[in-house]
């Protein structure tokens, strides 16, 4: 839904008084824009939190140069879902919030895992066709050996660093 489709809704909520339904929703968000730019906190019970995060300045790295950059301060708004919400939510999908239910999530979890992985893999397979069409033959070969040796380095271990190299057979990378 957007804000347009929410003041239609709204619209038929208030009688037809679409004026109403429009000042009624750019007022809301207004208030909660300013009281966030003010450093408020707006709590909604039963919906939900809308605060600010402030983080301060830091040291970055430009991955393409690998060169250190300062990276100033900065205030991102966050929202957090309240309880009702949480619960209307699992109600409408028909789930419900038990100990099982945790359980049943935390067992698909590893699988989930695998299937990211084996993305991987198809993403750099991709990539080496891709060179392969825009370098030559030469090089492609060189891409696609490469792209084959990541997908089996991913493959073998899904995120353990040192371990996927050791299956690819490969030494781990200095630092």
């Amino acid at each position: 839904m957007n804000k347009s489709e929410l003041v239609s809704r709204l619209t038929a909520r208030l009688d037809g008084d679409r004026a109403k339904a429009m000042a009624a929703v750019n007022g809301v968000l207004e208030e909660i824009q300013q009281s966030l730019a003010r450093g408020e906190k707006v709590s909604l019970l039963g919906f939900g939190t809308f605060d600010r995060r402030e983080r301060g300045p830091r040291t970055a790295r430009n991955p393409a140069t690998g060169e250190t950059i300062q990276v100033g301060a900065s205030v991102a708004p966050v929202f957090r879902a309240g309880a009702g919400l949480k619960q209307l939510l699992a109600d409408a999908a028909g789930t419900a919030h038990t100990a099982a239910a945790q359980a049943a999530s935390a067992a698909t979890a590893a699988p989930a895992a695998a299937v990211s992985v084996t993305a991987s893999a198809t993403k750099a397979a991709k990539k080496a066709a891709k060179a392969a069409t825009s370098e030559g033959a030469k090089s492609s070969a060189k891409a696609a050996d490469k792209a084959a040796g990541k997908a089996k380095a991913k493959k073998a271990d899904a995120g353990t660093g040192k371990a996927s190299k050791k299956a690819a057979g490969k030494s781990p990378k200095k630092r």
